[in-house]
């Protein structure tokens, strides 16, 4: 079955170094769905042939009168395919799952498939803290891609044992069949190149990654053992 690999760059990043991801276009992916969403002046660097851009948010608006804000449509324009949307580091800055629910509709509008981010707060909580999160996103009738991320895994190194993750894609994909949808679940949150093989034996489709995206050459190894 093929995987996803979605790198997110977060607020990283310069010129050079996003002109030199255009090298992954070399690479023949046979089953690996290859993602890239770097910040939003970086897209017109990124020239995506064999990979899909990505971007790391969209607005939840579609008025012309929201200063700063990047629509679905300019998205589209620069031939995004994929936006990431409700990643934890934004819900902690008060982004609510109706604000989440617009961006998910207006990314679907304009054809771009939203990458929608669940977890849970804390280590010890229970995985069915996310079910609100996965049932407020299943708002439109396509297929749907969610990221599990436990936000005390981000960039901690601790993961959550085999058994919690599955449980947590049981419940999403459980939760999305029972509104008639499809869906894939990526998993993120300290993920590298020590880890990913064990992560790979998980009941999971993939992984977005923050941290292991600015590291190419572990990037790619990452990137070719999934291809294995």
């Amino acid at each position: 079955m093929s995987k996803f690999l979605v790198a997110n760059y977060k607020m990283n990043g310069d010129k050079k170094f996003f002109r030199s991801i255009n090298s992954f276009n070399k690479i023949k992916l046979k089953d690996t769905k290859l993602i890239l969403c770097p910040p939003f002046v970086y897209l017109n660097l990124v020239k995506a042939k064999h990979f899909s851009l990505g971007a790391q948010d969209v607005s939840a608006f579609c008025d012309n009168k929201s200063t700063g804000e990047i629509s679905a449509e300019m998205l589209k324009d620069y031939g995004v395919k994929y936006v990431i949307i409700g990643h934890s580091e934004r819900r902690a800055r008060g982004e609510t799952d109706k604000l989440i629910q617009s961006k998910i509709k207006l990314a679907f509008n304009n054809g771009i498939t939203p990458i929608v981010c669940v977890g849970e707060k804390n280590y010890n909580s229970k995985i069915e803290e996310i079910l609100n999160q996965v049932e407020s996103a299943l708002v439109t009738d396509s297929e749907i891609i969610f990221a599990y991320e436990p936000v005390w895994a981000i960039g901690t190194g601790k993961l959550p044992t085999i058994n919690k993750i599955n449980k947590a894609v049981d419940l999403i994909k459980t939760t999305a069949k029972q509104h008639n949808r499809d869906c894939k679940v990526l998993y993120g949150g300290s993920v590298n190149k020590s880890n990913y093989k064990q992560l790979l034996t998980c009941e999971i489709d993939g992984f977005l990654v923050g941290g292991l995206s600015l590291k190419l050459n572990e990037f790619l190894d990452v990137l070719k053992g999934i291809e294995e």
